[in-house]
């Protein structure tokens, strides 16, 4: 009954929000809803269903069946009513150390030091934005949040040798953010930076490092750093947790294709690809002892985690590899051969 209700209620907001009655400042309130319906329905045993007029994938793309993809149409779901019904930050605006009296010392933050400049972008602002399209010296990158993974990933959106700016699709598959590049409006899997459909499926962003850390290590790390700024003085900025207790809790609200039980799904880890495989090491690891070795088969890798949360991966040969903060569920979703090193104690990595 309670999905009923809060079904009738999405199909209400999404077609005011249709007819231009709603602004979009308070598109977060659907999503909002739409989650809630979706956590009711997960709840019963039942699969999420689409509940919006718009079809994101065959009406905004105009994608349908017989389209190439790498992944199932029938893998992709739909969040919300239309595109970019979460707006990305196109012209960010920065503050100083100084005056980010709106966070908190324990508060999450994306931190990005790059050609020079020291950059923080906050999750309380990130979680109704997504995507910032920003340059940092002459670098064009792309800051992309998905609160439903915990994954802070950052990429230089440069493609063919153009910049190009990002937005929020609309879509998820395995719970994580699909972005689209409105150059040529294909469809790119956050997490691994990679098209899937569209004229770019197969090509790569570079991803750029990232540190996702509290804004205590980070500020103390990087005393001259700039902090994005909220777009503007909605109130909603100030409220840290808008999915409630979802980070802690073991419950999902879009489907996987792939579960471990190997950790908690919401454990933070930070993961690697390298030719051939995969690996990764829990927060509380890295916490307990900042620097750990793993080995997988042939391979060792040396992880260091910094004073400003920066997580270094170099592997024998002194290769550098650009390790990614997420939650375990959403790494294992798109590495179930995974190698996992969990606390310092532990006597072995597992494969």
């Amino acid at each position: 009954m309670l999905a009923i209700v809060f079904s009738q209620r999405v199909r209400a907001i999404a077609s005011a929000f249709k007819k231009g009655e709603i602004h979009v400042r308070f598109s977060f309130k659907l999503m909002a809803a739409a989650s809630l319906l979706l956590i009711c329905g997960l709840s019963q045993g039942q699969a999420p269903k689409r509940s919006f007029e718009i079809d994101i994938v065959r009406q905004t793309f105009g994608f349908d069946a017989d389209t190439p993809t790498d992944v199932p149409w029938d893998a992709v779901m739909q969040g919300c009513p239309r595109r970019d019904c979460i707006p990305a930050i196109d012209s960010p605006q920065f503050v100083a150390a100084a005056a980010a009296d709106f966070l908190e010392a324990d508060d999450l933050v994306m931190g990005i030091e790059l050609a020079g400049v020291e950059r923080a972008y906050p999750t309380r602002i990130l979680n109704y934005h997504e995507i910032v399209n920003d340059t940092l010296g002459e670098t064009p990158v792309a800051v992309t949040w998905c609160p439903l993974c915990g994954s802070g990933l950052a990429f230089e959106r440069v493609l063919d040798g153009k910049p190009v700016e990002f937005g929020v699709s609309g879509l998820l598959h395995n719970s994580d953010l699909i972005v689209y590049d409105r150059d040529s409006e294909s469809l790119w899997q956050q997490i691994t930076a990679t098209a899937f459909a569209g004229p770019r499926r197969g090509q790569t962003l570079k991803t750029v490092p990232v540190a996702l850390t509290t804004w205590s290590e980070w500020q103390a790390a990087h005393p001259e750093t700039e902090v994005l700024a909220p777009p503007s003085d909605d109130p909603r900025y100030a409220a840290r947790a808008p999915y409630g207790d979802y980070d802690r809790s073991d419950r999902l609200i879009f489907p996987v294709a792939s579960a471990s039980a190997r950790l908690h799904p919401k454990e933070v880890v930070h993961g690697v690809e390298f030719e051939g495989g995969s690996f990764a090491v829990t927060e509380r690891a890295l916490r307990e002892s900042p620097t750990v070795e793993t080995v997988a088969g042939d391979r060792t890798l040396r992880w260091t985690r910094h004073a400003n949360g920066m997580v270094e991966v170099v592997d024998a040969d002194g290769t550098a590899l650009v390790a990614h903060r997420m939650f375990w569920f959403a790494w294992y979703s798109f590495h179930v051969d995974t190698g996992l090193h969990d606390r310092a104690r532990d006597d072995k990595d597992t494969p």
